[in-house]
């Protein structure tokens, strides 16, 4: 994803980013060995809580004895995602998306593993995959509701606006949205951090409007 820019020409497509991937893969790999050495090994020391929250995780799953199917619940955070966060958008439909997938965290929390066994327990996996896909769905929507504007690939029809209107052409909004979203899975907290407009070593360009 990094390194494809410009590399080739060629769009970020399956195809390339195949080669891009063994191209630079193979790059950073050698560059990893060839520093490793020389690096300072000063880590930091890996939390305990850490470890034992990921022990929980898979014991509260391969001790589990009733609970919803991974894949129905993956199906329902799609159709979710899918109705309320396309790319056109209004605030209504975002604010009731919120609410939507706020409602599964019990249902995630509730995941059954039926397949108990040890060896290349795909299932397993996949019930790890569903909830990483819950923190990512949780992430957009959540982000997209508190974004009160029309920027991108975010078109959200309630704040469009004449594109000759210089506070916020086409429904963007650069005087209180110029900032970037952070998000934290604890307490489902949002904080902003604000775009960089001084580069270090190239002149600044001036966001303009995505027009097709």
């Amino acid at each position: 994803e990094c390194a494809c820019v410009s590399v080739h020409g060629a769009n970020r497509l399956g195809t390339n980013s195949l080669l891009d991937l063994l191209v630079f893969g193979r790059a950073a790999g050698k560059h990893i060995v060839d520093e490793f050495h020389h690096a300072d090994h000063n880590y930091k020391p890996l939390d305990p809580h850490v470890l034992d929250f990921t022990v929980r995780r898979l014991d509260k799953l391969q001790q589990s004895t009733s609970g919803y199917n991974a894949q129905d619940v993956a199906d329902e955070i799609r159709a979710i995602m899918q109705k309320h966060a396309s790319v056109f958008r209004t605030q209504a439909m975002m604010d009731e998306g919120v609410k939507q997938i706020l409602a599964l965290a019990d249902k995630i929390d509730q995941i059954h593993l039926a397949d108990k066994s040890q060896v290349f327990n795909t299932a397993r996996i996949e019930a790890f995959e569903v909830a990483n896909l819950y923190e990512v769905a949780k992430a957009t929507m959540i982000s997209a509701a508190n974004r009160h504007e029309s920027r991108g690939a975010h078109s959200v029809s309630d704040y469009d606006r004449p594109e000759d209107d210089d506070y916020a052409p086409n429904g963007r909004n650069d005087n209180d949205w110029m900032k970037h979203t952070l998000w934290y899975s604890e307490g489902n907290r949002i904080i902003y951090k604000p775009v960089r407009k001084v580069p270090l070593t190239v002149d600044y360009v001036e966001p303009k409007v995505r027009v097709y």
